[in-house]
């Protein structure tokens, strides 16, 4: 598969995200890492996810998280400063999707911008298998980021968190009051991190 075509599954799972009501009008954003891996190719700023087509994405490279190249005059997404800060620190991370589902905006665990970041429990439900991890009724905490209103603080401190737990085993962070942030060795993967990420959110919306 080349670029293109990453591209073009990534617009499929943009319209299957606004069906199922992640990501409404412009929110959220999906990302992929080039076929020479050396830069990505994020969903373009402002861009209606359920209208999306393969036009509507530029490249930005990894050393210097610079774009590359766009078209129409599209810029880059808000949020790629967090797409740049994970591919930074997982090179087996080649596929991003954030997205903003009901339930990840109601789990409020009332960080403070001075803590930043805090690692929360999650409950071991069956449906973690779907991220590797096949130990009877693990102790895992998820990495949950307060909502700063400068995006760059957020990948900042994904980058500090990332720095100091480089053994962090699950594919996905939080931002609080926001959406999840979830990764993949290719996009299949990572879609599929993603709705086991969505069912344990259900999960912990209902059990708050």
């Amino acid at each position: 598969m080349g670029d293109q075509s990453f591209i073009g599954e990534l617009v499929r799972l943009s319209q299957l995200y606004y069906q199922r009501q992640w990501m409404f009008a412009t929110a959220g954003n999906l990302s992929v890492r080039s076929e020479k891996k050396h830069s990505f190719w994020i969903t373009a700023s402002g861009k209606h996810k359920g209208e999306l087509n393969n036009n509507d994405f530029v490249e930005i490279d990894i050393s210097s998280e610079s774009m590359i190249s766009t078209t129409d005059g599209n810029k880059p997404s808000a949020e790629t400063s967090i797409h740049h800060s994970i591919y930074n620190h997982l090179p087996d991370a080649n596929s991003i999707l954030h997205v903003h589902t009901l339930e990840s905006n109601l789990l409020n665990f009332q960080l403070t911008p001075e803590e930043g970041y805090r690692l929360i429990p999650i409950p071991p439900v069956e449906m973690i298998k779907a991220f590797g991890i096949w130990t009877e009724r693990p102790n895992l905490q998820m990495a949950t980021f307060y909502n700063f209103g400068e995006v760059k603080k957020i990948a900042d401190t994904i980058s500090l968190f990332l720095n100091k737990h480089p053994d962090y085993s699950l594919p996905f962070v939080l931002v609080e009051e926001h959406g999840p942030t979830v990764w993949g060795k290719t996009i299949t993967e990572a879609n599929r991190h993603l709705e086991a990420v969505a069912f344990l959110f259900q999960v912990m919306a209902h059990h708050k």
